[in-house]
């Protein structure tokens, strides 16, 4: 079997301070369990400055899709959305 990659859009509901948007990627790190792995967190600026996190993250194939770790990933606190918005085959 192979794997699937998937870029995450996390939001969090407001404007939110350096510090906490930090502890918003540590957080999503620690939800998402073996045998998924997070690769990749990028900041990303939307607008006013509220910024959002694009979180790559890669799932084997046989594990039930990315419906689960983005469950996992829309509970972490200041996270108002969480949306697949690019899939591929690694």
């Amino acid at each position: 079997m192979g794997e699937v990659i998937a870029l995450i859009r996390v939001m969090p509901a407001e404007v939110i301070s350096d510090d906490k948007l930090q502890k918003m990627m540590g957080d999503i790190k620690n939800v998402v369990k073996l045998p998924a792995k997070v690769g990749n967190i990028e900041v990303k600026p939307v607008a006013f400055g509220l910024k959002g996190l694009n979180v790559t993250v890669v799932v084997p194939d046989d594990q039930g899709g990315l419906d689960p770790v983005v469950e996992l990933i829309s509970k972490v606190e200041n996270v108002d959305s969480a949306e697949v918005t690019d899939v591929g085959r690694v």
